[in-house]
């Protein structure tokens, strides 16, 4: 309701009074056009009170970022160097779910976020369900997957660049996969990939006649070792390594039933043909080394 009706409330019921007054309707002109004149600037007033814009829902759909640091308190904090960034992200997809890179594993989660008012808004993340590869040291996705689910809130900086989570545990700070890494090379707008291409692929022993999405994360591992992730039909990922353009492996996990899995590599050219159990794909140098 405008803050001023009560106003012309207390106008109409003077202008009653008045009424009862001079005997019924021998109120004076004069009176009248007081009265009018009064509602006019109370409604005047009403009019131009500027809107009040309602806090930000959803600043976090469809955003990406990567993990800087984790602060534990008391002086025990763990800063990650570009490459490890590249391994630690997250993101919050438009449906309620995020997808995260947990190092060498892969997890998933379901996600809601309150209104963002003032920079500030609170969050929820669920159980994390992740592959189960055992990642070389320093690793810190076990961190984000088993503290993750225990936030409170975050804090969104101005233009999205940087977002603060607090857990029951830890304050991880993180920033935008839009932004490049430091010293590396600039990512995909909205992702947290060097570079993006439909590949080649196929499943359940099929020949890869199929198109899949497939990101490159370039200089993944500490040796300067490559990540090419792949969105299957089913919409799960695939990671694969690389040193140099060579394929060396996949991720795996009982999960999804690969544990044991066998891989396999066949080169034609300027490709190769990966076969990691019923699954193959093609995948060509030039997204792995930008060349």
């Amino acid at each position: 309701m405008c803050p001023v009706h009560g106003k012309i409330r207390e106008v109409k019921w003077r202008a009653l009074e008045l009424k009862s007054r001079t005997g019924g309707f021998a109120m004076k002109r004069g009176t009248a056009a007081i009265v009018l004149g009064a509602s006019i600037m109370a409604l005047n007033g009403c009019a131009s009170l500027p809107a009040v814009q309602p806090p930000m829902a959803n600043a976090l759909a469809g955003t990406s970022w990567r993990l800087v640091s984790i602060d534990y308190g008391q002086g025990r904090r763990s800063g990650l160097t570009p490459p490890q960034q590249a391994r630690h992200t997250l993101t919050f997809n438009r449906d309620g779910t995020m997808s995260l890179s947990l190092d060498c594993n892969r997890g998933n989660a379901d996600w809601s976020a309150g209104p963002l008012q003032a920079g500030n808004g609170t969050l929820r993340i669920g159980q994390i369900a992740s592959t189960r590869a055992l990642c070389p040291d320093p690793t810190f996705g076990e961190a984000m997957a088993s503290d993750l689910p225990s936030a409170m809130g975050f804090t969104l900086l101005p233009g999205r660049k940087g977002l603060t989570i607090m857990t029951g545990h830890a304050v991880f700070a993180l920033a935008s996969a839009d932004i490049g890494l430091p010293g590396g090379d600039a990512l995909v707008p909205g992702t947290d990939y060097h570079a993006t291409a439909q590949v080649p692929c196929g499943m359940k022993g099929g020949q890869p006649a199929s198109r899949c999405f497939a990101g490159v994360k370039r200089n993944w591992g500490t040796d300067g070792t490559a990540l090419v992730e792949v969105t299957k039909p089913d919409g799960f990922k695939r990671a694969i390594f690389f040193r140099g353009t060579t394929p060396y492996g996949a991720d795996s996990g009982e999960a999804d039933g690969s544990a044991g899995w066998q891989f396999s590599v066949t080169r034609r050219g300027d490709q190769n043909e990966i076969r990691f159990g019923p699954e193959s794909y093609i995948i060509v140098d030039a997204l792995v080394s930008g060349g």
